[in-house]
């Protein structure tokens, strides 16, 4: 199985998008209201066709029922929602390396993964992450490079079975 733990601003929003809506609308967002980006969403859309991957939500919008709520309604329209199979924990003071590493601890299998985000706090899990620029958001080469990341976890996993 593959799993993408995703995180959401950075990833699934971007600030070229921000400006883009704020320069035409005039409306400033913020909250559960911050624009996704419709590059981002299909480049995640892609991602997940190509490599059969699920999703795990790793981002802060998991911590409340709107923001969960927010979220997979904005997947349902790129038909993403079913692909999403869980949320990491939320672990007081930890990183989100940490509470990724405790959801990988619960499963009976282990999976291919990669991490999409903008941060870099992974240390340990550094070597599975597709970092964004929080400016353009998921991209089309952040795509490429995580499918390449997922294909040699996969090789390398049938070469050691």
């Amino acid at each position: 199985m593959n799993i993408i733990f995703l995180d959401v601003d950075g990833v699934l929003n971007s600030i070229n998008k921000l400006i883009e809506i704020y320069n035409t609308t005039h409306k400033s967002h913020s909250g559960y209201s911050y624009p996704f980006d419709e590059v981002c969403l299909s480049n995640l859309q892609l991602l997940v066709r190509e490599t059969n991957s699920k999703l795990v939500v790793t981002s802060t919008w998991r911590k409340n029922k709107e923001g969960r709520c927010t979220l997979l309604n904005i997947l349902k329209d790129y038909g993403l929602d079913k692909d999403v199979i869980g949320y990491t924990p939320i672990l007081l003071n930890e990183k989100r390396e940490m509470e990724i590493k405790k959801f990988l601890s619960t499963l009976s299998n282990k999976p291919n993964f990669i991490i999409l985000d903008d941060d870099v706090d992974m240390e340990e899990l550094l070597p599975f992450l597709i970092k964004t620029d929080k400016q353009t958001g998921l991209t089309y080469e952040n795509v490429q490079d995580a499918i390449e990341k997922l294909n040699k976890l996969q090789n390398k996993d049938d070469i050691e079975r």
